[in-house]
């Protein structure tokens, strides 16, 4: 026998009533965004990727109901649409028909912060050897991912000297060379190993979630779409 549903609000950004229907039997009494429930934070808000204004309403919510988990869903497949979700500060996408079972155990264990920004697709990676890409925006700078005897890692990829981009310099086994002035890292650690620069570059985990390479943001970070608050 099925569990009995979660009790709660949601604010829904769209006009699916199948989506609308499907909250309500999980349920949530919903609300059209972007009203809602009144002084209190709802428990989930779902958003329509597929709409024009998607990303300033996730970042919206993000900020206006920081307690509540915030869902994209897409009736048509779209990696762009879908990773621009996530960084945006989704704590989850999904496909439309997917939804609500992947927003149930979320709903039972409480929101939880949204710790990991994606990257790229894993097939993105195939084939690629040394440095594999770079990005300019993360939530913790520029970052650029190697692969090093096999394995993904990212770095950062500003040198601590002058600022010069160490992923437009020479990769040499898991050593990157500052194409400035020389000053040298290893990428898998993050360790200066030869100056000018006087500190060490920073190292950052890698994950493979649902086919996505995603940084695992260091937990003083502030998650995507949201800012930092005393």
């Amino acid at each position: 026998m099925e569990d009995a549903p979660p009790r709660g609000t949601a604010v829904l950004y769209g006009e699916d009533p199948w989506v609308a229907g499907r909250l309500t039997r999980l349920g949530l009494d919903v609300h059209p965004g972007p009203d809602g429930p009144g002084s209190t934070d709802p428990d989930v808000v779902v958003v329509d990727l597929g709409a024009d204004v998607a990303l300033d309403r996730v970042r919206g919510a993000r900020e206006r109901w920081p307690r509540a988990v915030v869902a994209g869903y897409l009736a048509v497949p779209d990696a762009t649409r879908w990773r621009a979700g996530q960084r945006a500060g989704c704590d989850l996408v999904a496909n439309r028909g997917a939804l609500v079972g992947r927003l149930r155990p979320l709903l039972a264990e409480g929101r939880r912060r949204h710790e990991v920004y994606p990257l790229m697709d894993e097939s993105d990676t195939a084939g690629r050897l040394g440095m594999v890409a770079r990005f300019d925006d993360s939530p913790v700078g520029p970052v650029a991912v190697y692969r090093v005897a096999g394995r993904l890692v990212a770095c950062g990829d500003v040198c601590p000297h002058q600022g010069a981009r160490l992923s437009e310099g020479d990769l040499d086994g898991g050593t990157v060379t500052c194409p400035r002035h020389g000053s040298q890292f290893d990428v898998t650690t993050g360790a200066r190993t030869r100056g000018p620069a006087d500190t060490d570059i920073d190292r950052y985990a890698l994950e493979v979630e649902q086919g996505q390479v995603v940084l695992v943001l260091p937990q003083d970070v502030p998650a995507a779409g949201t800012s930092e608050r005393s």
